[in-house]
């Protein structure tokens, strides 16, 4: 399939554009999935994080999905009210709390999942399904070497606060 670039040459070498670009690509196609919880579509990555390993606590959550904890606590809360997720305090660590899925949210889950794919399909779709397994694994591979750097908020510029009189 060919497809007329939009992107300029001066930027085709730069993978910081390029990523940013997907990113928003990606980002956009998957809100076009109405969300009936009426949340952002990285909270389905979070539901099957807690569906896939209900024995991780907040912190463990935003790790495996590259997130804040902040935000994830924040998901984890909106999920618990809404009956998707049962909290349960941590053996040992009382402290801590583990999260599984419940009836609601497995559903909720089954619910998304097939246009999450099919989001996931038409982003795949200009490739052929060898090109999309490199880029898959090439993705991969970058993000593994590069984790240090995968941290919620990293690149930001710091506040800026004016000078103080002198």
């Amino acid at each position: 399939m060919d497809i007329a670039p939009t992107v300029p040459d001066l930027h085709r070498r730069i993978p910081q554009h390029l990523a940013r670009r997907f990113a928003q690509i990606c980002a956009s196609m998957l809100a076009e999935i109405p969300a009936p919880f009426g949340a952002p579509g990285w909270h389905f990555a979070l539901l099957r994080q807690i569906r896939e390993t209900p024995d991780l606590d907040r912190n463990g959550h935003a790790t495996a999905l590259g997130s804040d904890a902040t935000s994830t606590g924040k998901a984890l809360e909106m999920f618990e009210k809404q009956g998707y997720v049962l909290r349960t305090p941590r053996p040992g660590d009382r402290r801590a709390n583990t999260y599984a899925i419940t009836p609601d949210g497995e559903a909720l889950f089954h619910e998304l999942a097939g246009p999450v794919r099919a989001v996931a399909s038409r982003i795949l779709s200009p490739l052929t399904d060898a090109e999309a397994d490199i880029l898959l694994a090439l993705l991969t591979k970058l993000v593994n070497a590069h984790e240090e750097h995968a941290r919620p908020g990293g690149g930001r510029r710091k506040p800026s606060r004016p000078k103080k009189p002198t």
